[in-house]
């Protein structure tokens, strides 16, 4: 997957908003998964903890999405949706980090709810 855009943060922390692609996202954090093979990513209610997933040029990453809710939400990548994960279920997917910029993702659920995220190298 490869795209670029800006985003704005308020930091690593987590909480309030931030803007992704112009949109609205609700910031749980940021998570450096640079060498690593695979990570885990909460699907919260409206929102995805971290929220901004940073990695390597072209690194390839394992995120297994784990639905904390009694929900369905979904995973969106770049515009292709990669599949729905089931209320209290695990969802794994496989992501390429773009060569610069970001890649936006989003729950196409809940995503006017800020229920959006970001891969970043």
């Amino acid at each position: 997957m490869v795209g670029a855009a800006c985003s704005k943060k308020s930091g690593s922390e987590g909480g309030g908003t931030i803007t992704i692609n112009s949109e609205k996202a609700n910031n749980h954090g940021t998570k450096d998964f640079s060498g690593k093979s695979s990570a885990d990513v909460e699907m919260g209610s409206f929102y995805f903890e971290p929220t901004v997933i940073k990695g390597s040029a072209g690194q390839t990453l394992q995120i297994t999405f784990k639905n904390e809710t009694s929900a369905l939400h979904n995973f969106t990548l770049a515009g292709k949706d990669m599949g729905d994960v089931q209320p209290g279920k695990d969802g794994t997917f496989s992501v390429t980090f773009p060569q610069s910029g970001i890649v936006e993702f989003h729950c196409k659920y809940h995503q006017s709810n800020g229920m959006v995220g970001e891969l970043s190298a």
